[in-house]
């Protein structure tokens, strides 16, 4: 009976193993869309804000060289706009840097509140890195689960039996 008993200990922790990492795994793989989605909201966001401004100073500067040809006003104003380009393309080339790992820090803080495991969740590499692990935990814990009923949990021993009975009780 001990045998069984430990079979049935060692099904529970991996079933509760299982679930615990399949409920990280799901935390992990939001954390990594929404960081993604939100990065790429608030970038386009911006590099549209930029480009609105960038437009109105190119219009501006259009305006003022048409009104008064290669006078100073037109050339400070194709300044400021070269300027802004400058500060558009940088925030396009920067933005996973810039925006995507501090929403993964931001959504493990949500996630993870208490949890101590997730330290160093802080970009999308170790975002990846923690899937990984994660997926590899379930993968164990499954197997564990999986040879429980193959080979510590032998159903033969009383569900046979068991089976018989039933139908000595069916028949009188």
């Amino acid at each position: 009976m001990s045998k069984l008993s430990n079979s049935a200990d060692s099904l529970a922790r991996d079933t509760k193993g299982y679930i615990d990492s399949q409920l990280d795994l799901v935390k992990l793989r939001s954390i990594k869309g929404m960081s993604r989605g939100t990065s790429a909201i608030v970038g386009l966001l911006l590099i549209f804000l930029m480009a609105g401004a960038l437009m109105t100073v190119l219009l501006l500067a259009l305006v003022l060289w048409l009104g008064e040809m290669m006078d100073s006003y037109a050339l400070a104003a194709l300044i400021v706009a070269g300027v802004l380009l400058v500060v558009v393309v940088l925030l396009f080339l920067l933005r996973n840097r810039l925006f995507r790992n501090s929403f993964v820090s931001m959504y493990t803080d949500v996630f993870f509140p208490e949890e101590a495991w997730p330290v160093g969740l802080n970009n999308m590499d170790s975002l990846d890195k923690a899937i990984e692990r994660t997926e590899s935990r379930i993968r164990k814990e499954k197997a564990g689960i999986s040879s429980f009923f193959v080979n510590g949990f032998r159903w033969t021993t009383w569900i046979i039996p068991a089976l018989r009975f039933l139908f000595k009780k069916l028949r009188k």
